[in-house]
């Protein structure tokens, strides 16, 4: 195992980790960009690591994410992230 600094990342999109129990990703969102609905089988997390993003599950619930806020989920319920400003994020998925 090594640390990984994430102010070092300097592309949109990196694994961080990944094995047989779950996945760690790092995202870096323009504003108005983002993942747009989707899935994945467990649950999952999203750390906002600066800037702002609006979450969304079609369920009807809606977060606004900034800097410093965690949020675990239900990642089978369909989902979004979309950045408001450019943002960083650490998105952890359980397999």
């Amino acid at each position: 195992m090594n640390p990984i600094n994430v102010n070092r990342i300097d592309t949109n999109r990196e694994f961080l980790v990944e094995n047989e129990k779950y996945k760690t990703l790092f995202f870096k969102f323009e504003e108005n960009k983002g993942l747009p609905n989707h899935t994945h089988n467990g649950y999952a997390s999203i750390l906002v690591l600066d800037g702002v993003v609006d979450m969304k599950f079609t369920t009807g619930e809606e977060y606004e994410l900034k800097a410093g806020d965690y949020l675990p989920f239900d990642a089978s319920v369909e989902h979004n992230v979309i950045a408001r400003i450019t943002s960083k994020v650490l998105v952890t998925i359980i397999k």
